[in-house]
C-alpha cells in the first residue's frame, strides 16, 4: 500500500503506515513467543530434578 501524504510535522503517510504494520507484527510476535514460553515453562518445571545439599 503506497499512500504519499505529508503531515504537519513533515512525515509521509507511507512512513506512518509502515511503522504501524511493523508495530502490529512485533506485538503479534511477542504474544506468540509469550504463549510458547508459557507452554514450555510448566513442562520444564515438572521434569526438573532437585539438587542435593550437603549439610
Amino acid at each position: 500500500m503506497k499512500i504519499v501524504h505529508k503531515t504537519k510535522n513533515g512525515e509521509t503517510r507511507e512512513a506512518l503506515l509502515k511503522e504501524y504494520f511493523i508495530n502490529a507484527s512485533l506485538i503479534a510476535l511477542l504474544k506468540r513467543v509469550g504463549e510458547e514460553a508459557a507452554k514450555a515453562a510448566p513442562a520444564r518445571v515438572k521434569t526438573a530434578a532437585l539438587a542435593r545439599v550437603k549439610q
